[in-house]
């Protein structure tokens, strides 16, 4: 008898455990993955306010990246170039916009009043727009010490060069640039893309910064189109980089604007 009564106890203890299963409950959910940190952030850069980024942005769009456009103020609407409508779409669909001073100038050229005049202004120019403007490129890559004091002065959290990463024109330069950067307002970057660059060299870029720990790689473009220029890039070239880079986010490879990477306010001018 109490061997039976144990028998159907066991029995009972079973069919309650198995009804669940047996009216279709759902089963406990697997713990969500956890996602990569980012170790390496690439900033694809544009400079000189090309009409040609328009296109270059909505690339970027398609394939959830956000780009930083680098534009000489005085030369928006001008022939070729950006418009005031076209970089406030930009601007709206997150998409930085950078200094790039007045006229594109070499400012290791000019006196430190003419720096300030070109670097300060431009800024100004752009933030009369309604544009957010916290980070500069140097046209050329062309910096001094005074146009860094300059940008510094101007209300820049940071600005770019275009040399003092490694490239195949510098195997020894470091393969990132650190972040926060060594020197914010010198950020290192790999040389200009130009018209023979092929795609294996954007994608080594990428790879020799995640092989040595992460850190910023700034990619630097100018026009984005066939043949045309020797500082250019086809759009076919960009689109297949774009597709590579984005599967890179499985591995802490992450596309930021400038302004995200480095972080920062929004600064004031100085007075005058």
């Amino acid at each position: 008898m109490k061997t039976s009564a144990r028998l159907k106890a066991s029995l009972a203890i079973l069919t309650a455990l198995a009804l669940p299963a047996l009216s279709g409950a759902p089963a406990a959910a697997a713990a969500p993955k956890k996602p990569v940190k980012p170790r390496t952030i690439v900033a694809l850069t544009f400079d000189d306010g090309d009409a040609t980024h328009v296109a270059a942005a909505r690339m970027l769009q398609r394939h959830g990246m956000r780009g930083t456009f680098y534009v000489n103020s005085r030369t928006i609407g001008d022939d070729g170039k950006l418009t005031e409508r076209q970089l406030t779409a930009l601007a709206r669909a997150g998409h930085e916009i950078g200094g790039h001073t007045l006229n594109h100038v070499r400012l290791d050229e000019l006196l430190p009043d003419e720096q300030r005049t070109q670097i300060c202004e431009d800024r100004r120019a752009l933030m009369r727009m309604g544009h957010r403007v916290t980070t500069l490129a140097y046209p050329f890559g062309a910096v001094n010490a005074d146009a860094e004091r300059t940008a510094r002065l101007c209300g820049y959290n940071a600005a770019r060069t275009t040399a003092g990463l490694r490239q195949w024109g510098c195997r020894t330069c470091p393969a990132a640039e650190t972040l926060p950067p060594a020197d914010p307002w010198a950020v290192r970057a790999p040389g200009s893309v130009r018209e023979d660059t092929p795609v294996r060299h954007l994608k080594q870029q990428v790879l020799n910064a995640e092989k040595a720990g992460g850190g910023l790689v700034p990619l630097v473009f100018h026009l984005v189109c066939d043949d045309c220029g020797l500082y250019s890039t086809t759009p076919e070239r960009l689109e297949e980089f774009l597709g590579w880079l984005q599967a890179r986010g499985s591995r802490g490879t992450v596309v930021k604007t400038m302004a995200e990477a480095v972080g920062g306010k929004v600064r004031p001018l100085p007075a005058g």
